[in-house]
């Protein structure tokens, strides 16, 4: 497998900067660092409760940052570089202000109220996964955001709900055919693994049961050949890695247990990869939209870059930023507000009484404030910038 780097944008950074203009031209520093793909984050309508996991349409684009002729001439750019394109693709579920909410209810997770499962929520921690409707009488269960409904992909034992399946390849053969995209980024699809029938949530099953596997590999089953990384929280370190990307149409696999590792010491980082680094189809990434900044944790962000490329690791990905060596806004740089506007996570945790200025030395709003432009102007130009040392060690990974 030849070694393969992908970029990740999030568009909500760029939103007060052009939108997708300003990634289109952003494409000349992603070129140049030799990236092969480009990853964008949701730029679907959203009412941003998750900063746009929270889709409310799939075959658009989101009006702040720009028209689909605007995507149309980024994607039309990225190939002029040689760069294919991913969009994220979220099948667990969708905003409750996705039309499917009102006119399919059929296709969401629903329970009595009066006999609720106990499943717990992975965005706040609480003990309460479940949101009443009043249209339907019924409760949905929000693994995530309350205003996230999670889809019912196997609303019989063992049996896919062909209804969505139809509904999503729809939506891949309209981003793949008709708008020249190469490929998908799967947003946490073990959450697919879930069974209604568990009296409350179990977390093992959800990480490593056969129904994500089932649905991705019947989602793309007749499609072209696709380049799709796949989310996984694998706290075996290569065990998942492994379980999902054989007989699957995955290219690479997105573990994100793996950043977290440095918290365990250096010494514990160094040794996780070397033993996932020699797994086909295992993809590092050190940070991303859901990360702090390296330099914030205490990380040089230059001993960073060199344990990562000096990785067997035949996939990398970058967030944007990374390449600078950025740290995280201070505290005073960060006002409350946009740190709720851009962690919807922290914001719920707010309401449930946690204290702000103890999140927001943990969220993730400090990676998502928009990327210093003129930065990349003066280190550009600086041959011992962080942003040539990063370019120096592609060229030597890829070579390697």
């Amino acid at each position: 497998m030849a070694k393969t780097l992908v970029y990740q944008l999030y568009p909500i950074a760029w939103e007060k900067q052009g939108g997708l203009r300003a990634m289109t031209e952003h494409l000349e520093v992603i070129n140049f660092l030799g990236a092969d793909y480009v990853w964008i984050s949701p730029i679907y309508p959203s009412p941003r409760c998750d900063h746009g996991y929270d889709v409310a349409e799939y075959m658009e684009i989101d009006s702040r940052f720009g028209t689909m002729a605007d995507f149309d001439y980024f994607v039309k750019v990225a190939h002029s570089h040689g760069i294919g394109v991913l969009m994220d693709l979220v099948l667990n579920h969708t905003s409750t202000e996705h039309p499917w909410f009102k006119r399919h209810p059929e296709y969401y997770c629903w329970a009595e109220k009066e006999s609720l499962p106990k499943w717990k929520n992975l965005f706040d921690d609480s003990d309460n996964a479940w949101e009443y409707d009043p249209d339907q009488q019924k409760c949905y269960l929000h693994m995530f955001h309350k205003n996230q409904a999670d889809l019912n992909w196997f609303p019989w034992r063992n049996r896919i709900n062909n209804d969505l399946v139809k509904e999503f390849q729809k939506i891949i053969r309209f981003w793949g055919q008709n708008h020249n995209v190469d490929g998908f980024r799967l947003d946490f699809p073990q959450a697919l693994n879930k069974n209604l029938e568990w009296p409350e949530m179990d977390i093992s099953g959800i990480l490593f049961g056969d129904r994500a596997k089932s649905i991705i590999k019947t989602l793309f089953q007749d499609e072209r050949d696709y380049f799709i990384i796949m989310e996984c929280l694998d706290p075996t370190y290569g065990g998942l890695t492994e379980h999902y990307y054989n007989d699957t149409p995955i290219s690479y696999i997105l573990n994100m247990a793996v950043k977290d590792a440095f918290k365990e010491g250096k010494q514990t980082f160094e040794l996780i990869i070397k033993s996932t680094s020699n797994d086909s189809g295992f993809m590092l990434d050190f940070e991303s939209h859901d990360s702090m900044r390296f330099p914030s944790r205490g990380v040089d962000p230059a001993e960073a870059l060199e344990l990562l490329f000096s990785s067997e690791a035949d996939g990398i990905c970058l967030y944007q930023g990374e390449e600078l060596g950025l740290k995280n806004p201070t505290p005073i740089e960060l006002p409350d507000s946009m740190l709720l506007e851009l962690d919807a996570q922290a914001s719920m945790k707010v309401e449930r009484g946690e204290s702000i200025d103890k999140l927001r030395l943990t969220s993730r709003a400090n990676a998502r404030v928009p990327l210093p432009l003129d930065e990349y102007k003066r280190q550009f130009s600086d041959p011992d910038s962080y942003y040539n040392l990063t370019k120096n060690f592609v060229d030597k990974w890829k070579t390697s």
